[in-house]
């Protein structure tokens, strides 16, 4: 059994440091050198006797249990050794005695999500080209979905370990692997035929992910069958898409640089003060950096003192403009929101609808390049009274676009509020966790997938029959 999973301690371990803020040295120790298992057990120099007993049993599964809600919460790199320990009456040393630092936790969370994952995968079902197979792809979904939402803290601490732990980054994409030898294997047995098919898997995962953890988010969530119907009529039309609707992927695009707005003099943005013509460099080197570090470490895992160093600034450069970290995201949730509503969908008269989706998400991915990463923070960590009023204007941006988007539809959806829902995830945080944030598929791919999935679940195809909008038998 893993050490992580066992709590058995290797020649490695480490006196506990002062803060858990400093992450251990963790040296692989080979398979023959570890002794066999023998249940958790405390970790050395704690107590002459490392085996525990019920009690030390008891606090383990309650600091994994305390650290699982946390990481959930505010995220992988917001939370310590010390409020895992707090969150069950404990300190930070406490947590120590069981476990050599918060990635070892986390891999626990990791190898379970490899088990079930490995579990739901191999109930994927052999679809066909009808009702049948859609109301089969629905069943499935709903058993995915239930696994991303009992799992919502791992799913989205993935995206942050590949930044601070690369072991852990590891483990992940074992589990990844794992999924998409089995998913695609299956599909190819159903002779679907999308554009493509080697992008499928890792797109059926992002699309039923992102849009699993969006809605949870929501404020007032759709029901799990509804969004899993949704989801299926999409992906299922997407899957046994006409090939002859097959369309050869653009050369890359550099990705863009993220370019703010030049800002206007006396312009406060949110700023404390109006920004001078000597201020503009410092306060645009600020918001890259910003961004930057929002992206790697989240909402809650970045301070002010970490933006101040990596823009190559004084602290009190930062607090010149901004007076806390939630002003200084309001400034960039402004300009992503100014983004997203001046890429608003309005084809012109007479159109095709499948030319006007290629042609959108062209120009959408360039927001997504400059904007993608300020609005994947904003939908899933940031929230307070402080941004209420921007993030219903964010709200209301996304809101229009998705409205644009369902107005290509030749018929009615049989359910618009969940497959805006859908819509929303498909169009922000797929592009950007798959194309920027895991970097799993060049920026083309990823915007080709959108782009194709659009066209088919939204029956905007090119001269196709679109599929059927009525609710799933």
């Amino acid at each position: 059994m893993d050490r992580a999973l066992s709590g058995q301690p290797g020649p490695d371990d480490l006196e506990p440091l002062t803060t858990d803020e400093v992450d251990r040295p963790r040296p692989t120790v080979p398979e023959q050198a570890r002794e066999p298992s023998v249940g958790p057990q405390r970790r050395p120099p704690y107590g002459r006797n490392p085996l525990l007993a019920a009690h030390g049993v008891r606090a383990r599964a309650e600091i994994v249990e305390a650290a699982r809600e946390l990481f959930a919460r505010y995220g992988y790199q917001a939370t310590t050794v010390e409020s895992i320990g707090e969150a069950t009456n404990r300190s930070g040393a406490a947590v120590y005695q069981y476990f050599s630092g918060k990635f070892e936790i986390f891999e626990i969370f990791l190898r379970e999500v490899g088990d079930e994952l490995g579990r739901v995968t191999e109930q994927f079902p052999l679809l066909t080209d009808d009702d049948t197979g859609r109301r089969a792809l629905r069943d499935w979904i709903v058993q995915f979905m239930e696994m991303i939402e009992h799992h919502a803290g791992t799913f989205l601490g993935w995206s942050q370990i590949q930044f601070s732990d690369p072991e852990l980054a590891v483990l992940g994409q074992e589990n990844f692997q794992r999924y998409q030898t089995t998913i695609l294997d299956r599909l190819v047995r159903a002779r679907v035929h999308p554009p493509a098919l080697s992008v499928v898997p890792v797109g059926i995962i992002s699309v039923i992910q992102w849009s699993a953890l969006l809605n949870d988010r929501s404020g007032r969530p759709v029901g799990r069958q509804a969004l899993a119907a949704a989801l299926a009529t999409m992906l299922h039309a997407f899957l046994f898409a006409p090939a002859a609707e097959a369309v050869g992927p653009e050369p890359d695009k550099p990705l863009a640089d993220y370019h703010l707005p030049t800002i206007p003099l006396g312009d406060e943005l949110g700023l404390r003060r109006p920004v001078t013509p000597r201020g503009v460099g410092t306060v645009q080197r600020i918001l890259l950096a910003a961004a930057e570090r929002f992206r790697v470490n989240g909402y809650r895992g970045t301070s002010l003192n970490d933006v101040a160093a990596r823009a190559g600034v004084s602290h009190g450069s930062v607090y010149t403009y901004w007076a806390d970290r939630e002003a200084l995201f309001g400034t960039l949730a402004r300009d992503a929101t100014a983004a997203v509503t001046a890429q608003r969908c309005r084809p012109p008269v007479g159109e095709p609808p499948g030319e006007v989706i290629d042609r959108w998400v062209d120009g959408w991915m360039t927001v997504i390049d400059r904007h993608g990463s300020v609005l994947y923070v904003w939908q899933h960590e940031v929230g307070g009274p402080g941004l209420e009023q921007l993030s219903a204007q964010r709200d209301q941006a996304l809101d229009a676009v998705v409205a644009d988007l369902m107005g290509l539809c030749p018929e009615p959806p049989a359910d618009p509020v969940a497959l805006g829902v859908a819509l929303r995830a498909v169009i922000t945080d797929v592009p950007f966790v798959l194309s920027a944030q895991l970097a799993i598929l060049p920026r083309s791919d990823a915007a080709d997938f959108v782009a194709q999935l659009l066209r088919a679940g939204l029956g905007a195809s090119r001269g196709d029959a679109p599929p059927s909008m009525k609710p799933i038998p």
